[in-house]
């Protein structure tokens, strides 16, 4: 009786390490996918990022604005479409514009300077300041400064 009674323990403690380790590996796992999920976030970012990168500098033609125009109004539709990506704001002469309006006032023959005024983001859903902080919290760009070359403002 006392042998029946040790190999009860013994299985017993066999069943529950057994459970432990199972919960171990479980966690692992659910781990494991937060942390590739954030690194697609961030590949995604980059690679939605590009796309406006591209058109990025200090001597930048009207006709490269024209078409960042192009690409901010179009991803702006997706995003409202599939609630996937977050909207991009443009700052033209110091204010806030539609890409549309943008486009139209771009003067052919000119230079401009695009990019981001800084690397601050938030969440915020709207832009009422022209210095907002450029960057969604998720990494995607949130606000895009087009300067025309010889102007003071920002």
């Amino acid at each position: 009786m006392e042998n029946a009674s040790k190999a009860l323990i013994i299985a017993g403690a066999i069943l529950i390490s057994i459970l432990i380790i199972g919960l171990g590996v479980f966690i692992y796992q659910q781990a494991q996918s937060t942390v590739s999920k954030a690194n697609l976030n961030s590949q995604e970012a980059q690679a939605q990022n590009q796309q406006f990168e591209n058109y990025f500098g200090k001597k930048v033609s009207a006709q490269e604005v024209k078409q960042l125009c192009t690409t901010v109004r179009s991803n702006n539709i997706t995003g409202e479409t599939a609630g996937e990506t977050k909207k991009v704001w443009l700052v033209f002469k110091g204010e806030i514009k539609d890409p549309n309006e943008v486009s139209r006032k771009v003067v052919a023959g000119k230079t401009y300077e695009v990019n981001v005024a800084n690397d601050k983001a938030d969440d915020e859903a709207s832009v009422t300041d022209t210095s907002a902080n450029a960057y969604w919290t998720n990494g995607f760009i949130k606000v895009i400064t087009i300067k025309e070359n010889g102007d003071s403002e920002p």
